[in-house]
């Protein structure tokens, strides 16, 4: 039958051009029983009708449209130009002059001439697409077909090699492109979708070649995507959508995932832009596509579409419910993407000129996203976020040890670091130098995305009030870069981003890290802190991030130039209210990440301490703030509010310090020898002491600038140092308290009037605890003339206070440390008071040597101190004289405090003559009664001047000694 075609089929198809419509109908209506046996055409039928288009046929169709019958003209059009086939290549000029029809009614406005020519345009399909080179490709293995993709990444080796097929297929694509860019009907469009659909399916697995992909895909998707999504338009969408997801999902169909299958469920789910569920095939979708998986070739065209999504529905004629819905179809596409993506990765066939062109296209895609966020629309918020949400994705999704890989760098060429003040401009990044990133600096892919994260999240928070999300999408997100990726690294990336941002606002950055960064530390597999203990750049990091909230607001008060030429500050992006609800997050978060730090033990470098090196640069901070106060002229003294954060944050920072310095340093030293003194320990002392006085610095500060005397941190400031004074007791750590603090605490004590009750109870407090520590210091602090004239200025403020709560301990100190010594050199300062005091009987100057001994038997038996009784001339009398053993002296001072010089024991002989003397009323000299009589026997044993001098053991006998020269 199908032999002889060429005789019976033309009598049945030149009916189609018949005046009467019966006759049109019937020939039809033949036509579609016997469509597979006409079509594909033979020869022979081919040749037949070139001749009757040539003859009659083609001027019939031309006199039919001029008579108004367009849709019958049109229908017979497409039946003839099917039933060319191949043959209607080799006759151009009749095709040519055949397309002369679609083209009038292509355009008219009757949507049934245009539905009827998008239905006669699959004809032309049939007769341009069907030749043997299609046959030969869908012959092919899908195998071997995607091996050799892989292997020509770049798409050149994708281009169709048979001549004329582009124009093909341009020709085809022409028309339908101009219907769906146009307003046409909803009706026409459905049609010309159809026909889009019936190309797709009769190109076979040839449709998935980057050519075929640039020419038929993609400039439908692209008219599609770029108009609504509307109601008119919607179902558009959900189709289009559809036919995406199962292109992007042929990538991974047959991988099994295991733990991953619930969410590769979830990303091949098919979601409409509506949020309902749709089926997995349309109703009118009659035309499989054969798809294949795809390769890294067409990573760029999925990305493209994706991208044309967001930025449609980022347009202000949008609703926001279908803008919510875009995106979230948008996502689910990208993260398909991603998992094909992940598939190359791991492929080990796949070299590194393809993983460097996938992760290229993938960044670019990401800034792009990224920086053409329109800040000034309404809905500015949900493109940040969504844009976020992007970043995530490719950070979870891919690979970490390719993107934290050193191999594959690029290069940082964002915008908005270009824009950005460099290192050297800030004159808070000087130290920041060494790791800081550059425009057009080579980073790995997650730093890239890092730095490119940073950006987004910083215009977040500029353009939205919701904070506390965005804080805890930023927890979630570090935590993850910390433990999937280099820790430091991405450690160091951030803190140099972060501060080139120094304003209270950027501290909700700050917390979202620290939140990360804390968790992450829990976990007891995460311990680089530990493995990185002679890092010093790890010390270095950790110390900025902790120095980084005291800086901010330590910046935060400008200048009045500063307020001049920006014509505003930072209170108007915070209130009040939120400022002091962000400042108390903030501080809650220092402890916490202080306090996880100091119980893993991390130290900075050896052999520095971790407290020291963090102190050193807070102290600094401090420094630079009192330092523009007190000198410069133009600061703007009308940020109290931010000089009280800044009292308030470095108030309880160093309380914290000195807390966590108590419980664990000091308390780790109870165990080890008073004889031994660790530098380690007392490094950290010193340094939580020099901070300490630089907060009671800055209080004095603000005290100066007319700011509120009864702020409740001053009280809590000298409660929690006084707190921290009460545990010392080794004497390098006691003299560093007197050393550090002298300065500020007499800057105080001189104006206690001026304070409020409370302040000036803790500042007694603190006193008293530092008179405390002086006495019981280990080993024993010695208070001779050097000593007191180091301190004189303190003592001259304190011994005559005009408060009796700090004079009088005072006093006692004195009486019980300087008054306890035999000569001292007083200072010229301290005379005046001395002398009131000691007049008073208040003060006790020194030891008096001879009475105080004579008056008790405990202070004549100090080895230090001896009588020395020598034979004059006249052999009853003897002088009696006080003399020093300076060796014994010496040895005391070596020894420890409980080391008492035992007294040496009498032999038989000399106590019987000991007894003897004790009992006579009178001796041979002549003496009064009750006076003992000394021989010249030594029965000290302890002078080794002379064998005649004796140790004077009895008070009695040298009271009457001395009555008796009288």
């Amino acid at each position: 039958m199908r032999d002889s075609l060429h005789i019976w089929a033309p009598p049945i198809y030149r009916r189609l051009l018949s005046r009467e419509k019966r006759e049109r109908d019937v020939s039809e209506r033949c036509l579609l029983k016997i469509r597979s046996t006409v079509i594909p055409p033979s020869i022979n039928l081919s040749k037949v009708l070139v001749k009757d288009m040539k003859l009659n046929l083609l001027v019939r169709m031309k006199d039919l449209l001029d008579q108004g019958m367009k849709v019958e003209a049109i229908r017979a059009w497409g039946w003839f130009v099917s039933m060319l086939g191949s043959h209607a290549l080799k006759n151009r000029h009749l095709v040519n002059d055949m397309l002369k029809i679609p083209e009038r009614t292509f355009t008219d406005l009757d949507p049934q001439v245009q539905i009827a020519t998008q239905v006669a345009w699959e004809g032309l399909i049939d007769a341009l697409i069907h030749f043997p080179m299609i046959a030969s490709q869908e012959n092919a293995s899908p195998k071997d077909n995607c091996v050799q993709k892989q292997k020509t990444s770049t798409g050149h080796g994708c281009d169709v090699q048979a001549n004329g097929f582009e124009k093909c297929l341009k020709l085809i694509m022409t028309p339908l492109v101009g219907i769906m860019s146009s307003k046409c009907d909803v009706s026409v469009h459905s049609s010309c979708l159809s026909t889009w659909c019936y190309l797709l399916h009769k190109l076979g697995t040839f449709v998935n070649e980057l050519s075929v992909v640039k020419l038929v895909l993609k400039p439908i998707l692209e008219a599609v995507f770029q108009s609504g999504p509307d109601s008119k338009s919607m179902w558009q969408w959900n189709m289009c959508l559809d036919m995406l997801s199962d292109m992007i999902s042929e990538k991974y169909r047959d991988v099994d995932y295991n733990s991953a299958s619930e969410v590769s469920q979830n990303l091949t789910a098919r979601i409409s832009v509506l949020g309902l569920p749709i089926s997995g095939k349309y109703s009118w979708k009659q035309y499989p596509v054969s798809w294949l998986p795809w390769d890294l070739c067409l990573l760029e065209f999925h990305l493209n579409i994706i991208f044309i999504l967001i930025t449609q529905a980022s347009t202000e004629t949008v609703t926001h419910g279908n803008r919510s819905s875009v995106y979230v179809a948008a996502m689910r596409l990208f993260r398909s993407v991603l998992k094909g993506v992940q598939l190359d990765l791991k492929n080990p066939s796949s070299n590194y000129d393809d993983i460097m062109l996938c992760l290229k296209t993938l960044l670019r895609f990401m800034k792009k996203i990224c920086e053409e966020v329109d800040l000034d629309s309404n809905d500015s918020y949900d493109l940040l976020h969504n844009s976020i949400l992007f970043i995530q994705a490719v950070t979870r999704d891919l690979e970490p040890s390719v993107l934290g890989s050193p191999l594959y760098k690029f290069a940082l060429d964002l915008k908005y670091m270009e824009n950005m003040p460099s290192v050297s401009d800030n004159t808070h990044q000087k130290i920041l130098s060494v790791f800081s990133n550059a425009h057009m600096d080579m980073v790995s892919p997650i730093a890239y995305l890092i730095i490119l994260y940073f950006y987004v999240i910083v215009q977040l928070i500029l353009n939205t009030r919701q904070t506390k999300s965005i804080v805890q999408e930023m927890h979630i997100y570090f935590k993850f870069i910390f433990a999937s990726y280099d820790p430091l690294e991405s450690l160091l990336t951030t803190i140099s981003l972060l501060y080139r941002y120094v304003q209270p606002i950027y501290l909700n950055i700050w917390m979202g890290m620290v939140q990360g960064l804390e968790d992450y530390m829990h976990d007891s597999k995460c311990n680089f802190l530990l493995k990185t203990e002679s890092d010093s750049t790890t010390g270095l990091t950790i110390n900025h991030l902790l120095s980084y909230p005291l800086m901010v607001v330590v910046h935060s008060c400008p200048t009045k130039l500063a307020l001049s030429k920006t014509n505003g500050s930072l209170e108007e992006c915070l209130t009040s209210a939120e400022k002091n609800l962000l400042l108390g997050h903030v501080i809650d978060m220092w402890k916490s990440l202080y306090g996880s730090l100091s119980a893993s033990q991390f130290k900075c470098s050896a052999p520095t301490d971790f407290p020291e090196d963090l102190c050193s640069m807070l102290s600094g901070y401090l420094d630079e703030y009192t330092g523009r106060v007190g000198s410069g002229p133009d600061i703007n003294l009308t940020c109290k509010d931010l000089d009280l954060d800044l009292v308030a944050l470095s108030g309880d920072i160093m309380m914290c310090i000195l807390e966590q310095i108590q419980t664990s340093d000091l308390v780790s030293r109870k165990d080890r020898s008073k004889d031994t003194c660790d530098y380690y320990t007392s490094s950290g002392i010193s340094s939580g002491l020099r901070f300490s006085a630089c907060c009671i610095n800055l209080l004095w500060t603000k005290m100066l600038t007319n700011q509120p005397n009864d702020f409740v941190g001053t009280s809590r400031v000298f409660s929690a140092l006084a707190c921290f004074v009460s545990c010392l007791h080794l004497k390098q750590d006691v003299l560093s308290v007197i050393e550090i603090i002298f300065s500020p605490l007499l800057q105080w004590l001189t104006h206690m009037e001026t304070q409020d009750k409370t302040t000036n109870d803790q500042l007694q407090l603190l006193w008293v605890e530092i008179l405390g520590c002086l006495r019981r210091s280990h080993p024993p602090v010695v208070f001779d003339s050097t000593f007191l004239k180091l301190h004189e200025s303190l003592l001259e403020k304190t011994l005559d206070h005009s408060f009796l709560s700090i004079s009088e301990p005072t006093i006692i100190f004195w009486n019980s440390t300087f008054g306890e010594q035999i000569k001292l050199d007083y200072p010229q300062n301290l005379l005046p008071i001395l002398d009131r005091l000691s007049r008073n009987g208040k003060l006790k100057l020194h030891k008096r040597p001879v009475l105080e001994r004579c008056h008790s038997h405990a202070d004549v038996n100090n080895p230090q101190h001896r009588c020395r009784v020598t034979a004059k001339h006249n052999s009853s009398s003897k002088r009696v004289e006080f003399v020093v053993d300076t060796a014994n002296h010496r040895e005391q001072k070596e020894a420890p405090l409980k080391s008492k010089r035992k007294r040496v024991e009498l032999t038989e002989h000399q106590k019987e003559v000991r007894r003897a003397q004790q009992g006579r009323d009178r001796d041979s000299g002549g003496h009064g009664a009750g006076i003992r009589t000394y021989t010249n026997v030594d029965f000290s044993q302890g002078n080794e001047d002379s064998q005649e001098s004796q140790e004077i053991r009895d008070s009695e006998s040298i009271l009457q000694i001395l009555r008796r020269a009288r």
